[in-house]
């Protein structure tokens, strides 16, 4: 079912021509790179053998699985139209839940960029334990993949080894590209192994033009983009658990830009000179991608949604509410738990209140000015207040180098 030659390695070979048109179509003092950036497209495919597949929404989860190969498609269509693109980047959850045929099908679909595509998984492309994942919501009769399965799979989209969880390569003259597999096995927050991170450093270490920048495609996020997204749990499996010892050999070598997605949103952090780019599902509101360009010693980054695929004209419409409607759930779940403590039908009030809350954080750029008189508790209002966000924005901005 899972197919190791054949299309890999026509894909590896129209990566390496694409890779040669680009040297040869910009002139050699010519140091300016465009590519851009998709997230979790988590494709959902029906077993091609059994004709099982996800029917129904998961519940408590505002991912759009029925229709994530009309999304991909969708972007892939946008993405191709535009000219300057030299590269597409993918920040992992590639499949719906690491099954094999998924993974068949993310392949082709990713295959039909016309320039080369480098990806990286993410917690949803490894097995999924019954504390992430109830079994009634996974397909009983495959075994899904395993992380270090990945490298041999995805050897045409960045991959050149499967000894190790992550890849470098130079897909522009002026941009160094590593990708690191963050999924911690058997959870959903991240961590990047001793080995991996050996390898990293040996790897920039290695790195001598000056002129050549370095990127870091990861799936989980390194610096804080919520409230206590390190030490709460409601929140800490957004995160790589290790991220200090991450962090601190990518400033060792002078790297500002890393790129990830798995929180669904567009958000922009900087901590101390480094930059934290997430880019938010493509299978969920609101949709997002973004195109970035490096030149002069900037990255400008320009944010882009999809308005429209075949079975749902009015995308964005719907899917903001289909997202307000869930989190309404979500909230008032959360509402009855310490430290509020709600009665359910206070918890359900309040959450009504607070509907357009986590849709308004997709999006970016939000703030937040709710009262007790909005949502009947002034901690709670305070606490809904603090996800208002600040410098850099978060879809479109200029970030120096």
């Amino acid at each position: 079912m899972v197919r190791y030659a054949g299309f890999n390695g026509l894909a590896h070979r129209t990566n390496f021509f694409r890779a040669v048109a680009w040297q040869t179509g910009k002139r050699k003092d010519e140091r300016m790179a465009t590519f851009a950036l998709i997230s979790d497209p988590h494709v959902t495919v029906p077993n091609p053998e059994t004709g099982w597949m996800l029917r129904e929404p998961v519940p408590n989860e505002p991912t759009m699985y029925q229709h994530s190969v009309e999304l991909l498609e969708q972007a892939i269509r946008e993405i191709n139209a535009m000219p300057d693109i030299d590269f597409v980047l993918c920040a992992g959850d590639l499949t719906k839940d690491s099954e094999p045929y998924n993974h068949d099908a993310a392949r082709e679909l990713l295959s039909r960029f016309r320039k080369p595509v480098y990806c990286v998984p993410g917690n949803h492309d490894q097995p999924r334990p019954p504390h992430l994942r109830p079994p009634e919501l996974l397909d009983p009769s495959v075994r899904p993949l395993r992380a270090e399965e990945l490298p041999w799979l995805y050897r045409d989209f960045g991959f050149q080894q499967g000894n190790i969880l992550a890849f470098s390569c130079d897909p522009t003259p002026d941009l160094h590209l590593v990708g690191l597999c963050s999924a911690k096995p058997d959870e959903d927050c991240g961590h990047i192994p001793e080995q991996t991170l050996a390898w990293l450093e040996d790897d920039l270490a290695r790195q001598r033009d000056p002129q050549r920048h370095t990127l870091v495609l990861l799936h989980h996020s390194i610096v804080e983009h919520v409230p206590g997204e390190r030490v709460n749990p409601t929140f800490s499996w957004f995160h790589v658990e290790n991220s200090d010892s991450l962090k601190a050999i990518l400033r060792r070598y002078g790297v500002r830009i890393t790129l990830s997605g798995h929180l669904h949103i567009q958000d922009i952090k900087e901590e101390r000179g480094l930059y934290n780019i997430v880019t938010s599902s493509l299978a969920g509101y609101p949709h997002a991608y973004r195109v970035c360009t490096l030149e002069r010693g900037q990255l400008a980054i320009r944010s882009y949604r999809l308005q429209s695929i075949p079975s749902i004209p009015n995308l964005q419409e719907y899917s903001r509410a289909y997202t307000s409607d869930t989190f309404v759930n979500i909230i008032a779940e959360s509402l009855r738990k310490p430290p509020f403590e709600m009665t359910e039908d206070r918890a359900r009030e309040a959450a009504q209140h607070l509907r357009d809350w986590w849709p308004n954080i997709a999006e970016g750029d939000e703030r937040f000015s709710y009262t007790e008189a909005d949502v009947g508790h002034a901690a709670l209002a305070a606490y809904a207040n603090s996800f208002s966000d600040g410098d850099p924005p978060d879809n479109d901005c200029v970030i120096p180098l």
